[in-house]
């Protein structure tokens, strides 16, 4: 890792604490800065980090934009759901095409598939349920958005590594309690507790581009 990288890694940790700070104390105003600031350094260093597999960074960096695409869709006042939804889903496919890219773990992927499929049959029920009575519109998508999301943390243990995997998880996790906070109900804290694991997943995702 070079000394580029080790200060992007430092900028993104800090633009993820300063978000944190800022979702803890609702200062929107500052989350508009930093939270697009956290995927701009995950960006660049992915760019900058020398990977075995250069073409699995191409992607990788593709869904990293699509990423900050989702995050400032989501969090402007205006109700574009549906657009940040879109464009993670991008996000996911961007990430698969990039694991397809390593040698493939069948035993791994079959684990994280199991784990995926157990986490989706204990959180899902809740928000379909809440979905189909509040907005029947979303169904469909959310499933559709579901099942790539699946799809994506079965491939991430596919490619081996362990921060891929566990990058992955945390994503998936970070993005139920998002689903949980908006069409269930709000949680203690919930918007740190979203946005931490993401921050942490996205980071673990482009690190496994050397790990």
């Amino acid at each position: 890792m070079t000394g580029a990288s080790a200060i992007l890694i430092v900028a993104a940790l800090l633009a993820a604490v300063t978000d944190w700070i800022a979702a803890a104390t609702s200062r929107r105003r500052l989350e508009y800065v930093a939270k697009p600031a956290v995927m701009v350094a995950l960006i660049a260093l992915a760019v900058a980090l020398r990977p075995a597999e250069p073409t699995e960074r191409i992607f990788f960096v593709v869904a990293l934009a699509f990423g900050l695409l989702s995050d400032v869709f989501l969090m402007l006042p205006q109700d574009l759901f549906l657009f940040g939804l879109g464009a993670a889903l991008v996000e996911h496919l961007a990430y698969i095409a990039g694991f397809r890219t390593r040698e493939l773990h069948v035993s791994w992927l079959a684990v994280a598939l199991v784990i995926a499929l157990v986490s989706t049959a204990a959180i899902f029920p809740s928000i379909y349920r809440s979905l189909r009575a509040k907005q029947p519109r979303l169904v469909g998508p959310v499933i559709a958005y579901l099942a790539v999301f699946v799809v994506m943390v079965a491939s991430a243990a596919g490619t081996g590594s362990l921060a891929a995997f566990a990058g992955a998880l945390l994503f998936f996790f970070s993005d139920a309690i998002l689903a949980w906070n908006r069409f269930v109900k709000p949680l203690p804290y919930g918007r740190v507790a979203n946005i931490v694991p993401y921050h942490v997943g996205e980071a673990l995702l482009v690190l496994s581009l050397v790990m």
